[in-house]
Parts: C-alpha cells; structure tokens; sequence
C-alpha cells in the first residue's frame, strides 16, 4: 500500500475543516451504546497523523496509534510531543499486527478498511484486530456504502486551501470499477507559492461494501455485528443516500469454522 508518502505533507491542511473532535465523541457515543464494559484502552487503525488519537488521549484512553506510512507517523510523533501526551505510535501493517498487547477497543476511521481491497486484506485485517482486541471488545470502522456509490457515481472534485504564502489545489479524478467494487482516487496537488509550484499525484484505491458481505465477512472471522448506520447518525437506518457509514461489532470468543 504505497500511498501517503507524498500526499502527508499535505494532508493536514487539506483536512483542517474536519471536526476529527465531533468523531471522537461519536464513538464514545458508540462506547457508551454498545460497550459491555469499561472502554479503557483504543488501537487507532490508519491513525494517519494522529489527529483523532490526540482527542481520544485528552477523553483519557490509553492510546496506540498503528499506520503504515513513516511519513504521517512522524508527523504525528511532533504534535504528540507539542502537546505532551503520551500516545504510542508503531509503524506496522494491520493485516498482520503484532502488538502483544489487546485492546478495549478499536477504531478505523475516515474509511481505513476501504484500503483493504481484496477479500484476502479485510478478513487479513478482521483477523488481526481480533486477535488484539480483549474478550467483548468493540471494532468500530466507517466505509463507504455500495448501493450509494453506484447510485451517486463518483464525481471529480476540486478542493482549494487559501494561506496566507501559498495557495494549495487538489484534483480528486475517481475511476468506478463495478466488477471489483472499488474507486481508483487519482489525486494531483498543486502546491503554489510566488516562487514555484509544486505537484505532486498519488492514486488510491478505495473498496466499498455491501451490507450482507459486511455481515458474512464479520461472522466468518470471530465479529458479532451490533449495528451498522450512517456515519455520525445511530438513529437511522442505512439506504442508498449514505455514502459514508458506520459498522460497529463485537468480539466473539470463537470464529465460525468454514469448510
């Protein structure tokens, strides 16, 4: 997965309008809805730099932060040591996690497990987590929606951030694959400043879901799903107008065994 590399310098400011806070209380809000015990302890999955992991610190969990991108993580070890909390940050795979440690609970957000394309990746990354989470621990991840995506379409985006020295662009050209069921994001950053421009691309590719794969691909590799809503909203139900949701579960104690 050789994304970010180039794309973390950037990403912060393309970002800062996102109430990463407003998330955070969101999954207390699903904590406190579905936990069966005390959440003491998160596993942030693609923690990225870190932004989400700094709240839930300041809410009083203990914290490990995992991604796979040096890059962000670097950037995320700075605003960590400006801010003097003590989170953990490791730079591992979470197909293939090694801790030695379990979690109350862990969270994927801003659509982590749409990386996972293949079938083999997010049972990989089920399979993982499992692993590190304690006995009734929560996963909680948001994906995009597939009956949404094939109905809205993807569409080209322009996104532009104003500063005071410089100005930054970012063309968004997604590319559907109805067969594979995913996005192909090409992103191309235009870094502008009275001296030089500065470009950079990079392509992601993102997988949405169905709701009866997300169930089977829970139940196969040891989940109990509790919900699955839009993003932000545990009142309502999923439909078509959802892009974003949201898929909370429970460790069970055993996987169900497949022939």
């Amino acid at each position: 997965m050789n994304v970010f590399r180039k794309y973390a310098d950037f990403y912060d400011r393309l970002y800062e309008d996102k109430d990463y806070e407003k998330e955070c209380e969101f999954v207390k809000q699903i904590f406190e809805t579905h936990g069966t015990k005390k959440i003491a302890s998160i596993l942030d999955l693609g923690c990225g730099t870190g932004s989400h992991a700094l709240i839930f610190a300041d809410m009083g969990y203990d914290v490990v932060g995992v991604d796979q991108s040096e890059t962000m993580l670097d950037i995320a070890r700075t605003k960590v040591a400006k801010n003097n909390k003590n989170i953990r940050f490791r730079r591992q795979d979470i197909r293939s996690l090694d801790l030695s440690q379990q979690f109350d609970a862990a969270v994927a957000m801003f659509a982590v497990m749409g990386y996972q394309t293949s079938n083999k990746d997010f049972e990989d990354t089920l399979i993982s987590v499992h692993n590190h989470l304690s006995p009734g621990g929560l996963l909680i991840f948001d994906v995009w929606f597939g009956p949404a995506v094939l109905v809205e379409k993807p569409q080209d985006r322009v996104k532009i951030i104003e500063l005071p020295n410089k100005k930054i662009i970012r063309y968004a050209h997604p590319v559907l694959d109805i067969i594979h069921h995913t996005v192909e994001v090409n992103y191309t950053v235009l870094e502008i400043t009275e001296q030089k421009t500065t470009e950079i691309s990079e392509h992601h590719l993102m997988r949405y879901f169905f709701y009866q794969e997300i169930v089977y691909f829970l139940e196969k590799n040891g989940f109990k799903l509790l919900q699955i809503s839009p993003f932000m909203d545990l009142k309502h139900n999923v439909d078509q107008g959802c892009w974003n949701i949201v898929v909370i579960c429970e460790k069970r104690s055993t996987m169900i065994a497949t022939v």
